[in-house]
Parts: C-alpha cells; structure tokens; sequence
C-alpha cells in the first residue's frame, strides 16, 4: 500500500516539475531513476507537513486525467506500430493515428502546467524562487535556457 502511494507521488513529481512526457519515452529502469530524482528535488524546497499535503492532493487528484492520456498516447503509438508494418498502408488512418497522438500529447502538457500552477500557488515566494532556480540549472545543463 505505501509503496503505491510513493509510486504515485514519485509519478505526480514528474509531472510537477515537466517530465512527463520524457519520462513517457524512457525505459522503465529510467523512469523509476527519473522520477526518484524529482521527487528528491521537490523534498529541498523544504515544504511543511501542510504543503506536503497540499501537494499530494493536488498530485492525487490529477492522477485520473494524466493516467487516461497516457493510454491514449500509448494506444496511439501502438496502432501507429501496427500500421507501419502492415502489408496495407492507410494514410488516412495513419493521420488519424497521429492526430490522437498529438492530441494526448498536448493534454498532458496542459495537465502538467496546471498542476504546477496549482503546486506553486501552496509554495512560499522562497520555495518559488527556488524551484525556478533548481529547474534554470537543470535546463543550462542541458544547454537550454529555462522554460517559458
């Protein structure tokens, strides 16, 4: 049961701090690794027993969304899969296919966004301030400037 509830906090930081869609593409050894992280990163800004909670619920209830787009966007790759080695192309499914792909793509995005907005507004200016620093290091490394 607590291993459950630490896979879904460690899935909900993912999400919190933009990594849901690259923790989609990664092997699952990765992603474990991945989110560990993230979740570490999310425990330095120090947050009270309140926030924690906060947070969590937060995570929680956008679990059931981001979970259904995941399936979509699996799906989407599966039949995708499916359809570049049939003996028949359907360029018209292939199309379809894509659009639904690029549709839960974009969903997950704005989930992840909304969550974040709704995880900054529990955080005190100086946790901001320290997430946004701790996310500017993470994508200069990366020879990225910060997200917009």
């Amino acid at each position: 049961m607590v291993r459950k509830h630490v896979a879904s906090f460690l899935l909900a930081s993912s999400l919190a701090l933009g990594l849901t869609p690259l923790a989609l593409a990664q092997p699952m050894e990765e992603r474990g690794m991945e989110r560990g992280r993230h979740a570490m990163q999310l425990r330095t800004l120090g947050l009270s027993e309140a926030q924690q909670d906060q947070v969590f619920k937060i995570f929680h209830d956008s679990r059931p969304a981001v979970y259904e787009q995941i399936k979509q966007l699996r799906r989407a790759r599966l039949e995708l899969g499916k359809l570049a080695g049939a003996e028949r192309f359907d360029s018209a499914r292939a199309r379809q296919l894509a659009d639904a792909q690029g549709k839960a793509m974009a969903e997950l995005a704005l989930l992840r966004v909304q969550t974040m907005r709704r995880v900054r507004e529990v955080l005190t200016p100086e946790q901001r301030d320290k997430m946004d620093q701790m996310r500017a290091g993470r994508h200069a490394g990366r020879g990225r400037g910060p997200r917009q």
